[in-house]
């Protein structure tokens, strides 16, 4: 068998320093491609809209929540800055997983020593140190862990947003109901108060029924400029929660969905709630840390170097030219004796108490969020109550009354008080009942919040037999309409 050059020993050793190089680089977490993945599916929303500014006129809010929400979801800031921490997690995922520097080192001999083939010349090295190979990987491991927990937050940042922006839209439209409701009722009003100044001038009635009746005229009047100011501070809000334009038109053209309580039963949605983006978010940080804890404990074990020395030589017959092939070539191997083994064990200690109290913390949120779930769909099922009474009792009863004390004014049997107090019930009943139906939908999408997900309305029921109610038992209710 033919005897192996030192030039070919010396580009093995390249190869297989080479090799192991791009071998432990390529580790990957197990987790890493998919958070990658789903990463860059964000990504290309938030990229479209990277440039500038919206115009006034680019934004069009016609079709109502729908459109807000979408819009919210791609310009909102708070989820624009949720997204670049989840990105930023995705990144130093590979910081986790990579090698030592190498090291390239290079000396001259100043005093040489002569050998066969020549002088001593120069010395060049090349190191590359390996830990334990759980250190790379559990590394990796926890800095997925830690890139997914930030995309739950990212999704519960999402939900965030959805809420708020669907309480602000109910909120518009019940402040421009209500402005309707008043404006309806001052016209009812101004045509009493004719009708009372015809009386006034044949003596039928006194002066005082006419002050009456306008000063009610002048209170409602009152009231519309208050909700004037009260919808444009709505807007402004809705405006910089969506980060829209100043002169961005926010119309609300869509009522509040029908009153139905959601089909879901009420052990689905405490399941929900226990797997939603934010407690999912603490189980991963937990993870992490217990990965960590794993990276910490490798440690304790040791870690090897890998060097190859050329040490450069000159040709004795011909000063400053090499040796071809016959420079001396040192291979050398080391290893680290991790001595102080306690302070390692403090190490990991911590990283696995940081992951006992994400557990805690996860624990915690878990009852925090199933409490906000039992008044989230108290709030829905007492808004359903209200919305069925309103639109099935008060209000026909109060229009009733209204129409029977107009026609006893008509003929003469009624008083001006009388028309008043009937004519400010209804108007009352008909702004509660709008301020029901606006609640209906906050409570609905608060809901959605605590739940994590999107939920559907069921057939009517009789709220107090809903699920999660005292008697779990379902029965026809009748639908509130528009």
């Amino acid at each position: 068998m033919p005897r192996e050059s030192p030039k070919m020993k010396q580009n093995s050793l390249w190869m297989a320093t080479i090799a192991a190089l791009a071998v432990a680089v390529g580790c990957g977490g197990a987790e890493e491609d998919g958070v990658r993945h789903d990463l860059s599916q964000q990504a290309d929303r938030f990229a479209a809209t990277s440039g500038d500014e919206a115009e006034a006129g680019d934004t069009d809010f016609s079709e109502g929540l729908p459109a807000y929400l979408a819009y919210a979801m791609a310009h909102s800031p708070e989820l624009r800055a949720s997204f670049e921490r989840w990105q930023a997690s995705v990144h130093r995922i590979s910081r986790s997983r990579r090698l030592p520097e190498t090291t390239l080192s290079f000396g001259i001999f100043v005093q040489s020593v002569e050998t066969r083939v020549g002088p001593q010349q120069a010395r060049l090295g090349l190191q590359q140190s390996f830990p334990w190979p759980t250190k790379l990987t559990a590394g990796a491991d926890s800095a997925s862990a830690r890139a997914r927990a930030q995309q739950r937050r990212f999704e519960a940042e999402a939900l965030v947003v959805t809420e708020r922006v669907s309480n602000l839209y109910w909120r518009l439209w019940q402040i421009r109901e209500s402005r309707r409701v008043h404006g309806e009722h001052i016209e009812v009003v101004r045509a009493l108060s004719e009708s009372v100044g015809a009386r006034v001038a044949t003596g039928a009635t006194t002066l005082a029924d006419q002050q009456q009746v306008d000063l009610t005229a002048a209170r409602i009047e009152d009231t519309i400029h208050g909700l004037h100011e009260a919808e444009r501070a709505s807007e402004a809000q809705l405006r910089a929660l969506l980060s829209a334009p100043r002169g961005a038109d926010i119309p609300t053209p869509h009522a509040p969905p029908e009153a139905r309580l959601p089909t879901e039963s009420h052990e689905d949605m405490m399941s929900a709630v226990a797997n939603h983006p934010l407690i999912a978010s603490l189980s991963w940080m937990a993870q992490a840390q217990d990965e960590a804890a794993r990276a910490q404990e490798a440690d304790r074990y040791p870690s090897f170097t890998v060097g190859v020395d050329w040490i450069i030589t000159g040709d004795a017959a011909t000063p400053g030219v090499q040796g071809s092939g016959r420079d001396a070539v040192i291979v050398g191997a080391g290893i680290r004796l991790p001595l102080f083994q306690g302070s390692y064990s403090d190490g990991i200690d911590a990283a696995r108490a940081d992951a006992n109290a994400e557990r805690a913390e996860q624990e915690a949120a878990t009852e925090m969020a199933l409490g906000e779930l039992e008044a989230a769909l108290s709030a829905v099922r007492n808004s359903v109550r209200r919305v069925r009474l309103y639109h099935t009792t008060l209000v026909p009863q109060a229009e009733t009354a209204y129409a029977s004390v107009l026609g006893a004014y008509a003929t003469g049997r009624g008083t001006v008080a009388q028309t008043l107090l009937a004519q400010g019930t209804l108007l009352e009943l008909r702004v509660e009942q709008d301020l029901a139906r606006a609640m209906y939908a906050q409570s609905w999408a608060r809901l959605e919040l605590v739940t994590g997900h999107n939920l559907d309305r069921g057939p009517g029921v009789d709220p107090d037999q809903a699920p999660g109610a005292p008697e779990n038992e379902r029965t026809e209710q009748v639908d509130d309409g528009e």
